[in-house]
C-alpha cells in the first residue's frame, strides 16, 4: 500500500479508536447540570405540592408568600453594571392557571445582584400598552446596545424598547414574517391550528424567542422551531429558510413539540425544544443553525431531575416548561424553566398551588469542550467517507493543497474541501465531484450556508466539457460573498465569462439543466419545486459530458469547506423519482380564480397531472383542472376556478401527478402551497 493511501486511511483508524470512546462516554446536555448551591435557612411556610417543599424560594423569580403573583416564561438580560434582569409574564394567583395565562397574564420585570437570585418583582413592563397585557415574554440586548422585550402567545408578536435594562419599554413594533415561499402557518397560527381557531389565536406568533447572531442578523424561532432570519432590524421581516428544525430528525418527536430556544458557542448553533406531552427536552446542533440539525439527546426530562442541591436534596415539579438560557458571552452559565408543583388543571385561585421560574446553574465549559470534542470526531469520520460509488472526484487544475471530498450519508451531504482561485480566468483551479453522463441531464442541490468556513468560498453546479483545467464549461454558483454567478467558458482556453450575476447569500438551490446543447441555470430559496429561471446558454460538446459539484476559494493557500445537501444528478427523463420537477406557484393570485404557472416534468411513464383549489377556511372545493402530460417537458398550465373568489381569503393550490388510469389515491407526487387573494 502506498504511502498517500495510508494517510488518507489515518483518519479513518484514528476515528474508530475516539468513536469507541466516545460511545463508551457518550453524554448529553442533561449531564452537564450543576447542582444549586444549598439553600440557605428555609422559609418558615413555603406553597406547594409536598414533592416541592424543600426548595429554596429563594431561587429565580417566586412570590414566597403565593398572595399576590404567579409567574412564567422568563430570559435572563445581565446588565453593564453587572446586575441581572429577568423579564417574564405574571398574573394574579386569584385566577386558576388557564385563565392566568390566557386572560389575565402581563409582561413584567424583576432584578437581582445574582445570577440564580432571588429577584425582586419591579413591576409591569410596559404597563402603557393594552393594560401591560403579554404572555411568552422574554429579554434581550439588542445589536445597537438598547434593551428589548417580546410578547406573543396571547398577543400578536411586539417588541418593546427601551435605553436602560429598568424601562420604560416602548412599543417599537409588530414582527413581521416573510414565509419565502414555506407553509405561512409554519410562523403565525393560521387557519388549520385547531387549537388557535377555537382559543381566537390567528394571525399571533408564539413561543417567540430572538437571537443575536455573530453577524449583526436577527434569528427568530416560534413555536413551530423554523429558523427565520432578519437583514433589517430586530421587527424583520424576518424570512424563513427551512422547515421545522427537528422535522425527520431521527429520536425526536414530531408532535407536541413547543418552547424552542437557542444559543450560540463554539462554532454551533444550538437548539432545545421541549415535548410538552411528557416535558421532555430535546437538543439539537447545526453548524449554520439553519440547516443539518442532530438530535444531541435529551436537554432535560422530568423524571431525570435537574432541581437539586449540593446537599442531597432533590425537588419534583409536576410540570416542567419554557426552558431559556443565559450565556456569558458564548459560554452557557445557566437555564430557566417555568415550573408548576400540580398539573396545571389543578391549580386554581387562591389555592396553595402555584407556578415560578426555576435557574438551574450549569457547566458550560465542561460542556463546550465535550461537544468541540464530539463535532471533530464527526468531521473526520465525513471527511474520511468517499462520495457514493457513482461519484467521482478530483482536484482540476493546480491548486495549492489537495481537495478532500467526503460525504455525510445520514445528512445527505457532500463536505467538499478545496484550494485554488476562482473560477474566473482561462484555467481553472477548484474540487471537482462529478458523474460522467450521456444526453440530457438535470442537476441541482442545495448550497448550503457558507459561514462556516474560515475562508471565502465559491460553490456550485458544472457542466463540463472534459477534465482539462482550460475546459469549456456552464456553472451556476454562490460566493460567501453573496454573489450568485451564471458563467461559461465558451471555447478551450478562453476567458470565463459572466452570463449573469445575482446579489444572493446561501443557503439557496441551485439547479443546472442540459437538454440538447442549451443549458438552462435555475434558483430557489425556499424549495426544490418554486424555482426562477436566471437564464440559459449554449455549450457546443461531444458526449458524453461531466457533471457535478464545482468548490472553490479566493486564497489558493488554504482549504474552503462547501457543502452540498440533497444532490440530484441524472439523465433527463430517467428521473430518480417520477413526477414534476419543478413549478412556479405564485404566492397571490386574483380573484377572478385564474392562476397561470408552468410546470416541469419527468416520467417513464405517461401522467394525469390534477390541479385542485380548496378554501382554507370553508373547505370548498373549487373545479378540477386535468392535463395529461408525456414522458418529460414543461407545460404551462391556466387553472380557472369557475367563480370569482372571496378577497383576502387563503387557499391551498394543489398539484398531484397520477400514472395515466390510475385512481387518485394512487398518485406519486403532490405538492401544495397555500395562496392568498389579492
Amino acid at each position: 500500500m502506498k504511502s498517500s493511501q495510508y494517510r488518507k486511511l489515518l483518519p479513518v483508524f484514528l476515528f474508530a479508536i475516539l468513536n469507541i470512546t466516545a460511545q463508551n462516554h457518550s453524554k448529553s446536555l442533561i449531564d452537564f447540570f450543576e447542582p444549586i448551591p444549598s439553600k440557605p435557612k428555609k422559609a418558615s411556610k413555603v406553597w406547594g405540592d409536598s414533592a416541592v417543599i424543600s426548595r429554596d424560594p429563594n431561587n429565580g423569580l417566586e412570590d414566597t408568600s403565593l398572595k399576590n403573583w404567579c409567574y412564567w416564561d422568563g430570559k435572563i438580560v445581565k446588565d453593564h453594571k453587572g446586575k441581572f434582569h429577568m423579564y417574564a409574564s405574571r398574573w394574579n394567583q386569584e385566577s386558576s392557571h388557564h385563565d392566568g395565562w390566557t386572560k389575565n397574564s402581563k409582561g413584567c420585570h424583576a432584578v437581582s445582584n445574582h445570577l440564580l437570585g432571588p429577584y425582586k418583582d419591579k413591576g409591569e413592563t410596559w404597563p402603557q400598552w393594552h393594560n401591560g397585557k403579554g404572555h411568552n415574554v422574554v429579554g434581550l440586548r439588542m445589536h445597537d446596545g438598547r434593551y428589548a422585550t417580546i410578547s406573543s402567545e396571547i398577543t400578536s408578536g411586539q417588541v418593546f424598547v427601551s435605553d436602560t435594562p429598568n424601562g420604560p419599554f416602548k412599543l417599537l413594533g409588530d414582527l413581521k414574517i416573510d414565509p419565502n415561499g414555506f407553509y405561512r402557518g409554519l410562523g403565525r397560527y393560521d387557519e388549520l391550528d385547531d387549537g388557535a381557531l377555537r382559543g381566537g389565536g390567528i394571525g399571533r406568533l408564539a413561543n417567540v424567542m430572538i437571537f443575536l447572531k455573530p453577524n449583526g442578523q436577527y434569528m427568530l424561532l416560534a413555536r413551530h422551531c423554523v429558523p427565520m432570519l432578519s437583514n433589517s432590524g430586530i421587527l424583520g421581516p424576518y424570512k424563513m429558510m427551512s422547515d421545522k428544525a427537528w422535522k425527520g430528525v431521527d429520536g425526536i418527536p414530531q408532535f407536541k413539540m413547543e418552547d424552542p430556544t437557542i444559543w450560540y458557542s463554539n462554532n454551533l448553533y444550538h437548539i432545545v425544544v421541549n415535548h410538552y406531552g411528557d416535558d421532555t427536552t430535546y437538543h439539537l446542533t447545526s453548524e449554520d443553525g439553519l440547516h443539518n440539525w442532530q438530535n444531541r439527546g435529551i436537554a432535560f426530562k422530568k423524571d431525570q431531575s435537574i432541581f437539586r442541591y449540593d446537599d442531597g436534596t432533590t425537588i419534583n415539579w409536576y410540570t416542567v416548561q419554557r426552558p431559556t438560557v443565559y450565556t456569558d458571552g458564548e459560554t452557557v452559565k445557566a437555564f430557566n424553566f417555568s415550573v408548576i408543583d400540580v398539573h396545571k388543571g389543578r391549580d386554581n385561585g387562591n389555592d396553595n398551588h402555584g407556578s415560578k421560574i426555576v435557574v438551574v446553574p450549569f457547566n458550560g465549559k465542561a460542556f463546550a469542550e465535550y461537544m468541540n470534542t464530539l463535532v471533530q470526531q464527526e468531521h473526520t469520520t465525513t471527511d474520511a467517507t468517499p462520495v457514493p460509488s457513482s461519484w467521482d472526484s478530483k482536484d482540476i487544475g493546480a491548486v495549492h493543497i489537495e481537495g478532500n471530498s467526503g460525504f455525510n450519508e445520514k445528512l445527505n451531504t457532500f463536505r467538499i474541501k478545496s484550494s485554488g482561485h476562482d473560477l474566473e480566468g482561462k484555467k481553472d483551479a477548484f474540487r471537482y465531484v462529478y458523474q460522467k453522463i450521456d444526453g440530457d441531464v438535470s442537476l441541482k442541490t442545495q448550497i448550503l450556508s457558507q459561514d462556516i468556513s474560515t475562508v471565502s468560498t465559491n460553490a456550485g453546479l458544472m457542466i463540463r466539457a472534459d477534465l482539462d483545467d482550460n475546459a469549456p464549461f456552464v456553472a451556476l454558483s454562490i460566493s460567501s460573498q453573496g454573489k450568485l454567478s451564471f458563467s461559461k467558458r465558451e471555447t478551450l482556453g478562453t476567458a470565463v465569462v459572466q452570463l449573469k450575476q445575482l446579489d444572493i447569500h446561501s443557503p439557496y438551490w441551485l439547479r443546472l439543466e442540459r437538454r440538447e446543447n442549451i443549458i438552462s441555470a435555475w434558483i430557489s430559496s425556499s424549495n426544490r419545486y418554486n424555482w426562477t429561471k436566471v437564464g440559459e446558454t449554449t455549450l457546443n460538446t461531444t458526449q458524453p459530458i461531466y457533471a457535478g459539484l464545482c468548490a472553490a476559494n479566493t486564497t489558493n493557500t488554504a482549504e474552503s469547506i462547501s457543502r452540498f445537501k440533497d444532490v440530484d444528478l441524472h439523465s433527463w427523463g430517467t428521473p430518480l423519482k417520477e413526477g414534476f420537477t419543478a413549478h412556479t406557484f405564485p404566492d397571490t393570485i386574483p380573484t377572478s380564480g385564474k392562476i397561470n404557472f408552468d410546470v416541469d416534468y419527468e416520467a417513464q411513464q405517461s401522467l394525469d397531472i390534477f390541479v385542485e383549489l380548496q378554501n382554507v377556511e370553508t373547505l370548498k372545493k373549487y373545479k378540477v383542472l386535468r392535463k395529461r402530460l408525456k414522458r418529460k417537458g414543461t407545460i404551462q398550465l391556466v387553472y380557472d376556478a369557475g367563480e370569482s373568489l372571496p378577497p383576502k381569503s387563503s387557499f391551498w393550490l394543489v398539484l398531484k401527478a397520477i400514472p395515466m388510469h390510475a385512481h387518485d389515491s394512487e398518485a406519486i407526487q403532490s405538492s401544495f402551497k397555500k395562496v392568498f387573494t389579492d
